[in-house]
């Protein structure tokens, strides 16, 4: 993809969330019920990076733990939402607004105990600038550390096609590949959009690269991290990822608690 459609996107993504920041926020209270589990990898005392936090609704998997929070979003008005909803409720957090075209994070090196990244690398443009991003959360990881990374899944199932469900980004998808084909597409493979409208009937076209869970992991074992689990949970695709420890940390880090080990499992 070139470099001039690259940063088109990602301001469009960057101005898009802000015109819809009402509406999405106010449809995105909760968390999904069926990724709860992944609060788990957050511990007491641990210092947690949200990467795209949105209006930080991930707050609501760590009622009772006693952790230092980092929002960061390329969404101006989605950060204000999250911090006017929980600066209340939680008593170290904070909320910050990225730049989309600054592909370095503002933290130290090792500097976060645990990283997530919820529904944010589908909107990134071009298999290049994902990769950057995912070497960033790396970098920004502390040794023995977990990155859980959820993307949505867009692939339809044939009996998902049958029901009617996901059926339009079938669409979107496959009318990306005609334009391809005749080159009358600025996207890659694979790539379609997705549209929201408010509730003034304003229109954001949202960029989505649809990935398989196999390029999925694929992009962040070339970002150095140890993948040990990855699956699909209903319409997402979640990798629990792990920053190798270095040298004569292993000790220290059995003798903290961690969530139950896991099995990778066959990705598709």
């Amino acid at each position: 993809m070139k470099k001039d459609i690259i940063e088109k996107i990602l301001r469009e993504t960057e101005t898009g969330y802000d015109l819809i920041s009402g509406k999405f926020s106010a449809t995105r209270k909760k968390f999904w019920g069926s990724l709860e589990f992944i609060g788990d990898y957050a511990k007491s005392g641990d210092r947690v990076f949200d990467f795209g936090c949105g209006n930080g609704r991930l707050l609501e998997l760590f009622g009772g733990k006693n952790i230092e929070y980092f929002g960061a979003d390329v969404s101006e008005k989605l950060s204000k939402e999250g911090r006017k909803k929980y600066a209340g409720v939680f008593p170290n957090i904070s909320f910050s607004k990225l730049d989309p075209l600054q592909t370095s994070l503002p933290f130290k090196s090792d500097y976060f105990n645990t990283v997530y990244s919820i529904a944010v690398f589908h909107h990134f443009p071009s298999k290049e600038y994902r990769l950057e991003m995912a070497k960033e959360l790396y970098r920004v990881l502390q040794p023995g550390g977990y990155a859980i990374i959820t993307v949505w899944n867009l692939w339809p199932t044939f009996a998902s096609l049958w029901r009617g469900k996901q059926k339009k980004y079938y669409k979107n998808i496959f009318e990306n590949w005609k334009n391809k084909i005749l080159g009358k597409s600025d996207l890659d493979w694979n790539d379609c959009w997705v549209s929201f409208t408010d509730n003034q009937g304003k229109v954001f076209n949202r960029y989505h690269h649809v990935f398989t869970l196999r390029e999925l992991k694929l992009l962040f074992f070339k970002a150095g991290f140890s993948a040990l689990k990855a699956k699909k949970v209903g319409h997402n695709l979640v990798v629990i990822l792990r920053k190798q420890p270095r040298e004569g940390m292993e000790v220290i880090l059995e003798n903290k608690k961690a969530p139950t080990p896991l099995v990778v499992e066959s990705a598709v």
